[in-house]
């Protein structure tokens, strides 16, 4: 293949990964309660991290890392949500404000 295609490759994916994970930052200011929050940055940041990834790769073109790239895009899609739960459950236990509204929007 020739390098234009690798190059340009690399250049889509990595500019992709970091605009889905400077919405995600965005989102993070933007929104007001905190669950909101952790939603928009964990959705966005794992997409972002593919994207990322997937711009590394086609910037080694080497098979020799994608091993590597894969072992980390796995251990990231394990880790953040689950850090993403657990985070969200203290918050509901521990927050009376949380709670509150939950019960308003249930009622709805």
């Amino acid at each position: 293949m020739p390098e234009a295609f690798w190059s340009v490759g690399c250049a889509v994916f990595l500019c992709a990964g970091v605009f889905f994970v400077l919405c995600g930052v965005a989102g993070v200011f933007r929104f007001r309660f905190v669950l909101n929050r952790m939603h928009c940055a964990g959705m966005l940041d794992t997409m972002g991290i593919f994207l990322i990834l997937l711009g590394l790769a086609f910037a080694v073109h080497s098979m020799e890392f994608l091993p590597k790239l894969i072992l980390i895009l796995a251990v990231l899609w394990v880790g953040s949500p689950i850090a993403s739960h657990l985070v969200s459950r203290m918050e509901y236990l521990t927050d009376e404000e949380a709670k509150k509204q939950f019960r308003e929007e249930d009622r709805t």
